[in-house]
């Protein structure tokens, strides 16, 4: 086990397993490269992408498919091959959750910038999805961009 310091639970214990690692960073936080993926509750479709190195930074993913039926990013194979994958639904896919405060049904999900996962080798990659139907704010709650 691994002790790590997070945004949400503090001090917690992670298995090394749950270390993924991101050669180019997150967009917008490339010098950070290693997260944990956790989770706060087994039933909830929300988890934790919590980096290694920096308490204060973590965001908040979902896998697509549990809001938006038929999610398929397109990312050229050149870019997939990177991860060692050779399509995305080899991939763990998560996307990056943005909920305001003030309003939580208006929280919105990144489908431009998914998250995919190998999970042979534990390495991660945020991609930008060449499909123009996949907005930076889809409205989770309302379906739309």
């Amino acid at each position: 086990m691994v002790e790590l310091l997070t945004k949400p639970f503090v001090k917690i214990e992670i298995y090394p397993e749950q270390i993924l690692t991101f050669q180019d960073g997150i967009l917008g936080f490339e010098t950070y490269k290693k997260f944990a993926l956790i989770e706060e509750h087994e039933e909830s479709p929300f988890k934790w992408l919590q980096a290694i190195d920096e308490q204060s930074l973590a965001f908040i993913v979902i896998q697509p498919e549990l809001f938006k039926e038929y999610y398929n990013p397109i990312i050229p194979i050149e870019e997939l091959q990177e991860l060692e994958l050779n399509s995305v639904k080899e991939a763990l896919v998560f996307v990056i959750v943005t909920i305001p405060v003030q309003n939580p049904n208006e929280m919105t999900a990144n489908l431009q910038g998914p998250i995919l996962i190998n999970k042979k080798n534990s390495q991660a990659r945020q991609f930008i999805s060449r499909d123009d139907k996949h907005p930076v704010r889809f409205k989770m709650m309302e379906g739309q961009a």
